[in-house]
């Protein structure tokens, strides 16, 4: 039985309003903030058992938040590629602050000891 994808390239295409198939360079930015955010929200990652036989794999199960900033984000990656300036120019394309984002999914700042 295959893994049922959390987030899909026509998802991030049909953010963008952009006609036809996903291409290349949208599939590649929707699978790299899919991989951030997977290494990243480990305690997104629900059931599993390596020891059965056949081994289940854990699943991703993240929230509608955690959705809709990933689809952003991989819109962003896609929009900037190529062109970019300087960081602060990564989250600006679509007027979405990268705060807002790095809320949306979840990811927070790291903390001093």
């Amino acid at each position: 039985m295959a893994a049922v994808e959390w987030i899909t390239p026509e998802e991030v295409a049909a953010y963008l309003d952009l006609p036809g198939a996903p291409d290349d360079n949208l599939t590649l930015s929707t699978a790299a903030v899919k991989a951030a955010v997977e290494g990243r929200r480990s305690d997104l990652w629900l059931g599993g058992d390596p020891t059965a036989t056949p081994p289940v794999p854990a699943v991703f199960t993240p929230g509608d938040d955690v959705h809709t900033g990933s689809i952003i984000w991989a819109a962003l990656v896609y929009q900037a590629r190529g062109r970019l300036a300087s960081a602060n120019e990564f989250f600006e394309p679509l007027g979405t602050p990268r705060p807002d984002v790095m809320r949306l999914i979840g990811w927070r700042r790291p903390e001093l000891a």
